[in-house]
């Protein structure tokens, strides 16, 4: 008996109390109407297309292969015990109620399943359409002249055996099935005109799209819709995609996206179906080498107001296309080595133009980042931004390790790094750091983002918005926002991602490196110094007030002291700045006591401990005004080579307690004197053993203390 669930219990306990006969058999309609119609149309729309129909007995195939397919499994039913069943069903000796088989999408999961890369899925699948035709042709419904023509019309258009459909073609003849059901809409004559204009399907094209998305009907947006629920639905792969490209499907929405035709709902329509595209690794790189898809994406960030859910779409899109393009190029990256000149097999990197292209876009997107938008567009949007300058930094480091020529290195300007901090001090609500930007950009009198200060207060209104994006709202249609309130845990993790993303720009100064001088930006290196280190300090105090409390990793920590070796030391007045900060001197004093304890010096992490002792050491000779003996001794104690990772340990330690003592003001290191004391008592009387580097390094010490 092919029943489940409750109606199996239910037939069970009639069978035990009236006994077996053929009045209390289940009927074929009574088995359908236990499939739930928008389960299995949810099934129809995720269908998987990997999953086999007789998987191997010693292992458990997952039915999803695909990790970027978001579906609850509860939610859907397995195509493999569907397809059993519908065999079973349709057997020749069973009355089948056609209508019924239609209705509860049985039907159309039978038609998805011809797009499944198994062939014996396909197999089982035409043959439940042959024996559900054979049926049709003997079933007496309305619609029974009509559904026998569609099924004719798909057949005669395939032309080889067992052939395998793709899921966009299968999308429409399950939807155009389900059509036949509806007298009532607009879309049933359509549809209708359109099988009766055709003797076979044609595989190579989408069908209908040009008569339904140029229609001169009243009802030409309902049309639209039916072509864009196609297309939002109905791209799964690479065949979808080249099947819409080859009809030149993505050039035409991409035109209608600028049309005053088209509304914001259609808008965002569009950038769907483009998302959709953008998760096949082939088709993510081919749209934006064909389409110009990046540089289409800047023309609509060009306009001054983005509707929320428009830009949410527009940062997802641009999320996926680059993890699709990225795959697994930035793992390979870290873990092969460098390339040497003339190396016979080069790492595959993506191509420089693309990841600037990239970067250009996201910077322009600065401007239209607000607190309305979700905590996921925000993780995102900065997520997408750190790891293209990231990846960016490796390219340019394997072109320097092949002997390649590169300009441009620094591409973030001052003007960015104040936006970005900007929109980020209105995400966070941090009233502090709004007061800091308004107060340095107004002393410096930048223009544009003192136009930026003052448009943050201005009242706005979606509706009454000029240019492309500009329509009237629907009468009962709100625009869509988020909660303006961001959890704890978003918050902590979009401002570690603008750590790292401040951590790839550096000041730039006039008579600086030529090499890293950005090109065609009016920003703020064109002016005088002054503005330029009002900006460094600016962002150097955020970056160490906001790491003080939270935990770093390895790799953070490496690029944060890196950065600030590299890029902030260098200038001596923005370190003056930073030194007379007491809220920076205690955070680079908390930091530094966490990161470089007497556990760290000898653990793992040795490398982060070194670098920031290099870093604080400076720091402590920047804020001295005349040079004691005692740093003079501490200097020559570390700069002084050696290979020995043991006695690398021993003089980061020493130097470490002489930077703790002068970092808090005192004139003199008595804590490290007392410890050279301590040693040198312990140590007399004994001979050299495993603690013979520290006395040595602590006479050397002890006796530069005598000399002062």
């Amino acid at each position: 008996v092919l029943l489940w669930g409750p109606a199996a219990v239910e037939h069970h306990k009639t069978c035990r109390s009236l006994g077996k006969s053929l009045w209390q058999q289940p009927s074929v309609g009574d088995i359908l109407r236990l499939l739930d119609r928008d389960r299995m149309m949810q099934t129809i729309l995720h269908f998987p297309l990997n999953r086999r129909l007789l998987p191997p007995e010693d292992s458990q195939e997952p039915i999803f292969k695909d990790k970027s397919v978001k579906v609850d499994l509860s939610g859907l039913y397995d195509p493999c015990f569907l397809l059993h069943l519908f065999s079973e069903l349709t057997r020749p000796e069973f009355v089948v109620d056609c209508r019924k088989f239609l209705d509860s999408n049985a039907l159309g999961l039978t038609v998805a399943a011809l797009s499944s890369y198994d062939p014996q899925m396909r197999a089982a699948a035409y043959s439940v359409l042959a024996a559900y035709y054979s049926h049709l042709e003997g079933a007496r419904f309305r619609e029974q002249s009509q559904l026998l023509y569609l099924l004719d019309v798909v057949r005669n258009g395939i032309r080889a055996p067992n052939a395998r459909l793709t899921f966009t073609l299968t999308l429409f003849i399950a939807k155009a099935a389900l059509q036949i059901l509806k007298p009532e809409e607009h879309m049933y004559w359509k549809i209708s005109k359109f099988l009766l204009s055709h003797e076979y399907l044609n595989m190579d094209k989408v069908p209908g799209f040009y008569q339904f998305f140029y229609s001169s009907d009243f009802e030409q947006k309902a049309e639209q819709e039916w072509v864009f629920g196609i297309l939002r639905q109905g791209i799964r792969d690479k065949n979808c995609y080249e099947l819409c490209a080859r009809r030149g499907v993505f050039h035409i929405i991409l035109s209608f996206f600028s049309s005053p035709l088209c509304d914001e709902v259609a808008q965002n329509w569009i950038l769907e179906i483009l998302q959709n595209a953008a998760q096949v690794p082939r088709s993510a790189y081919e749209i934006i080498r064909d389409c110009s898809l990046l540089t289409w994406i800047l023309h609509i960030l060009e306009s001054k107001f983005l509707e929320t859910q428009l830009l949410s779409n527009v940062i997802s899109l641009l999320h996926t296309l680059w993890v699709t393009n990225l795959g697994d190029k930035e793992m390979e990256g870290n873990s092969q080595p460098p390339c040497q000149p003339g190396s016979q097999e080069p790492r595959k990197l993506l191509a420089l133009h693309l990841v600037t292209e990239f970067l250009y876009v996201l910077v322009a997107l600065l401007k239209h980042l607000r607190p309305t938008l979700a905590s996921t567009q925000l993780i995102s949007f900065f997520k997408t931004l750190d790891s293209v300058l990231r990846y960016r930094a490796t390219v340019l480091q394997a072109f320097k390790d092949m002997g390649r020529f590169t300009v441009n290195e620094m591409v973030l300007s001052s003007k960015d790094v104040l936006v970005l901090l900007h929109k980020w001090s209105l995400i966070e609500r941090n009233t502090k750091l709004q007061e800091d930007l308004r107060a340095a950009i107004e002393k410096h009198q930048v223009r544009d983002l003192m136009k930026m200060l003052k448009d943050k207060n201005r009242p706005i209104v979606p509706a009454r918005t000029k240019g492309l994006r500009g329509r009237k709202r629907r009468p009962g249609e709100a625009e869509v926002t988020a909660s303006s309130e961001l959890t704890t845990s978003s918050l902590e993790t979009c401002k570690g991602l603008l750590r790292s993303i401040l951590t790839y720009w550096g000041p730039m100064v006039p008579g600086s490196e030529p090499t890293q001088e950005p090109a065609d930006r009016t920003t703020l290196e064109s002016e005088t110094p002054g503005p330029v280190f009002a900006t460094t300090s600016l962002v150097v105090s955020w970056v160490l007030r906001s790491v003080a409390e939270c935990p770093l990793s390895r790799a953070e920590a490496l690029g944060l002291l890196g950065w600030l070796k590299s890029h902030i030391l260098p200038h001596a007045e923005v370190v003056a700045d930073l030194l007379g900060d007491s809220a920076v001197r205690s955070s680079m004093f908390k930091l530094y006591s966490r990161l470089c304890s007497a556990e760290e010096l000898a653990g793992p992490a040795q490398d982060v401990a070194l670098l920031f002792t290099s870093v604080m050491l400076r720091l402590v000779a920047a804020q001295s005004q005349e040079q004691s003996p005692f740093h003079t001794a501490v200097e020559a104690l570390w700069t002084s080579s050696s290979l020995d990772e043991k006695d690398k340990a021993t003089r980061a330690f020493l130097v470490s307690l002489y930077v703790k003592d002068i970092w808090l003001g005192s004139r003199q290191p008595d804590t490290l004197l007392a410890h050279v004391r301590m040693v040198g008592d312990a140590a007399e009387g004994t001979a050299g053993g495993e603690e013979a580097a520290m006395v040595v390094l602590c006479k050397d010490i002890a006796a530069c203390t005598l000399e002062a």
